[in-house]
């Protein structure tokens, strides 16, 4: 039964749902893209792989369409949405320019992580896409914990047990670099003393938050650009 007509869904459901999208996500992106003959990096394919996450984004609004109406009876201002969005628009294009100007590194390829650390402005546009179906996800998961604890406190608990532990489980298994996993893991759960206030006690959270994550990224790639790890040279 679609969940907008079960609002007592149990929440296991919603979290195996939300795992499924961005699990099938990621195993369409490794084995999937390359069979079209497209390279798993956002500085060689970035058309393609921002299409193939546009589709993603699309999917998750359309599964969770009721938790996301539910939310914007709540919040209609949607005028307030658009002029964010247009102005944070001009944030992320000015920033890019900015990162157009620094020197890539060189050095070894250890694919997808030192993606960031090679990142041209075309980076950016698959990243992006990838963002809004996190940010998709992420917001669902704090509305499910919020309809059903009516409690910041507790949703914060909730999405550090969630997102952050996701992002532990996910880099032990993949033996991603160390360096490459401290920084994820810690910053998905610093996360969660920024997003889930944003998203519920904030007009325009969404917004907000979407621009923070991204913005993220433009100065981690800024400063693996100035400063880049032992054995890559600028």
């Amino acid at each position: 039964m679609p969940e907008e007509q079960n609002p007592q869904i149990p929440f296991y459901k919603v979290l195996g749902e939300i795992t499924a999208i961005w699990t099938l996500a990621n195993i369409g992106y490794y084995f999937f893209l390359p069979l079209f003959g497209f390279e798993l990096s956002y500085n060689s394919s970035p058309v393609a792989i921002a299409v193939y996450f546009l589709i993603w984004a699309i999917i998750a609004v359309f599964n969770f369409r009721g938790v996301y109406s539910k939310w914007l009876d709540h919040d209609s201002h949607i005028w307030l949405y658009g002029v964010l969005s247009v102005a944070s628009s001009g944030i992320i294009l000015g920033l890019i320019y900015l990162f157009s100007k620094f020197t890539v590194p060189t050095g070894p390829v250890l694919s997808p992580y030192t993606d960031i650390l090679f990142a041209t402005q075309w980076y950016f546009l698959p990243k992006s896409i990838e963002i809004l179906v996190q940010q998709l996800l992420v917001t669902v998961l704090v509305l499910e914990l919020f309809f059903r604890f009516h409690s910041l406190k507790k949703v914060v608990i909730g999405y550090v047990v969630c997102f952050g532990g996701a992002h532990v489980v996910l880099y032990l298994l993949n033996g991603a670099p160390t360096s490459y996993a401290l920084v994820m893991s810690g910053s998905a759960f610093l996360s969660s003393l920024i997003f889930p206030y944003l998203m519920l006690r904030v007009r325009g959270g969404f917004v907000y938050a979407y621009l923070i994550h991204f913005v993220f990224y433009v100065v981690l790639a800024m400063l693996l650009h100035t400063w880049p790890p032992p054995g890559y040279v600028i």
